[in-house]
């Protein structure tokens, strides 16, 4: 039963979006050398006998998954669910993850939750009530990105900031437009609405793109802007060398499908403060003495008392369950990247290739694999952004015709590749029909609009090949052809 319960525990869904590299970094990037040999069948089987395949699947996707299965049989004879019930530390699955991560991010403490979402609301409410207790909310501006998952600016809703949320423009590259956010800031200290050091940047590394992180912090210095940091895309990336996730009073990750530790739902919530420490494990669920049981991961006891009758409980731990799937992945997170990031360079230079191949001489110019916007971003490429571009290789000011027929093209031969300008997409603006209209219109965001033009969003799985690349490439580069080549 167990077995069946977490069937789809690490099968990763091929949704397709992948972070970025343009064109010529892609092609001069080595490749791996071309020695897997499975099947490339769109059901991602592999063939009996690859065992260079067979050993990427099963360094990193079968043994966490029988790990974490025998950890679940475990909790279950021991009846050690909850992660207040763990008796031992061996079955603590939770602390053992809240200490793993929060060392990985670089931040004093850390706290499983049951969502990303959760995570960047409670941070918010944690920011409010530690950092600007005498404050009314409407004091409060707070700004985020208008590319996103609209999970970000519903935290910011939730957390009581509906009012005072702005959304920032995206670049071409697709993060955060600090000249953007900077107009934004002097417009609103002009306007005498808003004040100096009452102001809050929930950053979200979107598709694991990241901002000139330097900048960013100058503008927090500059304007006293608190910063809160959204890296459900985002772990495993790096700016200068500093883990995204320690930049910010708060930072957050997701566990949900798709990330690149996956436990069906979950999140984390990080921090160096220990007044927010407490409100996040006592908001998270813990009541009475039960805060003793985070150990060194609870703030002191004082501090701790004074939070402990004062927060309403929101019941929203992680369980012990979803971290016996959590530790086994984490060990081999480090090999996941390492995999993602190799077979995205060997796609670009393929795909590249392809192109020229069966599109004609110079026709690889027509699909652009975005790039990161900096180049000290250290990247995590587990999903896969690419710009169909107009004839001469400049972008369009408009979708192109052919761009639908291409999608579904690419969908029939069964990967799940999507528009980020489809209205329906949850990651498109116009979808966050609960904010106020007016702040969601391309009138008021159009370089978001523009930015998200002919932009084709594709997951990548944590086990994929050379093999499998070959054919991704030769599928885009087929249905190019028979959607945009005359």
């Amino acid at each position: 039963a167990v077995r069946w319960l977490f069937v789809g525990f690490c099968l990763y869904e091929r949704g397709f979006t992948m972070a970025a590299i343009s064109q010529a970094d892609a092609t001069a990037m080595p490749s791996p050398k071309h020695t897997i040999e499975v099947e490339s069948d769109n059901d991602r089987s592999t063939a009996e006998g690859s065992s260079d395949a067979v050993s990427v699947v099963r360094r990193l996707v079968e043994i966490p998954r029988e790990q974490g299965l025998e950890n679940i049989s475990m909790l279950l004879e021991q009846d050690m669910l909850n992660r207040y019930q763990a008796k031992t530390p061996e079955l603590n699955f939770l602390l053992q993850s809240e200490r793993a991560f929060a060392k990985l991010v670089g931040m004093k403490y850390a706290c499983a939750l049951n969502s990303g979402g959760i995570a960047i609301s409670l941070g918010l409410e944690a920011m409010k009530r530690v950092l600007f207790p005498d404050d009314a909310f409407d004091q409060i501006r707070v700004y985020s990105n208008a590319f996103t998952f609209h999970a970000v600016p519903s935290a910011c809703v939730v957390a009581g900031f509906a009012e005072t949320l702005k959304l920032i423009e995206a670049t071409e590259e697709l993060v955060l437009d600090l000249d953007h956010l900077e107009e934004c800031i002097k417009e609103d200290l002009a306007s005498g609405h808003f004040a100096k050091g009452k102001m809050i940047l929930v950053l979200s590394y979107m598709r694991g793109r990241v901002p000139d992180m330097h900048r960013v912090l100058e503008l927090c210095s500059r304007y006293e802007m608190q910063l809160l940091e959204d890296s459900a895309h985002g772990y495993g990336c790096s700016f200068d060398g500093r883990m995204c996730g320690s930049f910010g009073v708060v930072s957050t990750i997701s566990s949900q499908a798709n990330k690149l530790v996956n436990t069906g739902e979950g999140g984390m919530v990080f921090t160096n403060n220990d007044e927010m420490q407490a409100f996040f494990i006592f908001s998270a669920g813990s009541y009475e003495e039960l805060w003793r049981k985070h150990e060194e991961l609870a703030p002191p006891e004082d501090v701790c008392l004074k939070y402990k009758c004062t927060v309403a409980n929101k019941s929203v731990r992680m369980t012990n369950l979803q971290a016996a799937l959590m530790v086994p992945q984490i060990s081999v997170m480090q090999e996941r990247i390492e995999q993602h990031n190799a077979m995205y360079y060997y796609l670009a230079g393929r795909t590249s290739a392809k192109f020229e191949e069966l599109c004609g001489e110079g026709s690889s110019k027509r699909v652009v694999f975005i790039p990161q916007a900096h180049e000290l971003v250290g990247p995590v490429y587990d999903s896969l952004q690419l710009r169909i571009m107009k004839d001469d290789g400049t972008a369009a000011q408009e979708e192109l015709p052919a761009l639908s027929s291409f999608l579904k093209m690419m969908q029939e031969r069964k990967y799940s590749i999507a528009k980020f300008s489809d209205p329906a997409n949850a990651r498109n603006y116009k979808s966050w029909q609960y904010l106020k209209g007016e702040d969601i219109t391309p009138e008021v965001l159009p370089k978001t609009a523009r930015a998200l033009l002919n932009v084709c969003d594709l997951r990548m799985l944590c086990h994929d090949t050379e093999l499998e690349m070959e054919k991704l490439a030769t599928d885009i580069a087929e249905c190019f052809k028979s959607c945009f080549v005359n």
